[in-house]
């Protein structure tokens, strides 16, 4: 089902957290905040999913600037730098 996708040891948990946490915050922030609001809407029952919503914040992302530092950043075999826009 895929309900777990990594074991770690106790006493590396915290640790694992909280690297894991970084990767996702190093990543857009528009990104970051659309993926929290789109799982919420999937979330709810399917007549009460806001679909307008999560199609225009998808469509926000693919048209900020951090998608293209994105892109861009990428090809240039860089780190990008997210500016929240």
């Amino acid at each position: 089902m895929g309900l777990i996708n990594q074991v770690v040891p106790a006493d590396q948990l915290e640790g694992y957290v909280k690297d894991y946490c970084q990767m996702i915050a190093a990543n857009a922030p528009l990104t970051v905040r659309s993926v929290k609001v789109i799982v919420r809407e999937a979330m709810k029952d399917a007549s009460e999913r806001d679909l307008a919503l999560c199609k225009r914040l998808v469509d926000d992302c693919f048209a900020s600037e951090d998608y293209t530092e994105g892109r861009t950043a990428f090809m240039e075999k860089r780190k990008p730098v997210f500016k929240g826009r």
